[in-house]
């Protein structure tokens, strides 16, 4: 690497990030917050339901008087837990079919950018310099290491994108070392080699 001003090194390194990966595509949280949103209203209808059909059928049963004051007001409050349950299991199950097809999309784009050789890993020198304690990305970038592309779950790996993103951008007045800036361009160039 050239003589360069350490401001210089770190919008080089920021514009790597940028056009290694398509940050959009990997920000699961942000794909998934509308059906996450969808999903929760589904489970409070079915949660609703339960308890309006058996409430309706303990209302029967008291104006017909097959059962007293006492039992119905009691199963008034013991329908509470069935619909709770219920409406969790929906949301649940909602949840994870309409998330599926936004977790495919990011796992084929992790195995497309992981590829044989691995990718994350060699931003390594940048974390371990900037914020040596980001555990979650240091387990992304040892899978990523290994090639085992199965090992990385796709909020986790697009979180460690993510982040990783904005403590480069974010770091402030922390400078990164020619010698790391070095060490990552080395990591880089032997990718491009391969690829």
């Amino acid at each position: 690497m050239a003589k360069q001003s350490k401001r210089k090194i770190k919008k080089n390194i920021v514009n790597q990030i940028e056009d290694t990966f398509d940050l959009k595509r990997l920000n699961y949280d942000v794909r998934t917050k509308p059906i996450r949103n969808r999903s929760k209203l589904v489970g409070v209808l079915a949660a609703f339901v339960v308890y309006v059909l058996g409430f309706g059928a303990g209302y029967y049963g008291w104006h017909v008087q097959a059962i007293g004051y006492e039992a119905f007001a009691k199963l008034v409050w013991i329908l509470m837990i069935p619909a709770t349950v219920i409406g969790i299991f929906v949301w649940l199950l909602t949840t994870n079919r309409r998330e599926y097809d936004v977790r495919q999309d990011v796992q084929s784009y992790i195995r497309e950018l992981e590829g044989e050789a691995g990718l994350l890993w060699r931003f390594a020198p940048i974390l371990s310099e900037l914020k040596p304690n980001d555990l979650m990305c240091k387990e992304m970038m040892i899978a990523s290491k290994e090639s085992n592309v199965d090992k990385m779950i796709p909020e986790d790996y697009s979180k460690a994108v993510i982040n990783l993103y904005n403590i480069v951008k974010e770091s402030g007045s922390r400078q990164i070392s020619p010698e790391t800036a070095v060490e990552f361009e080395r990591n880089i160039d032997s990718r491009l080699k391969r690829v």
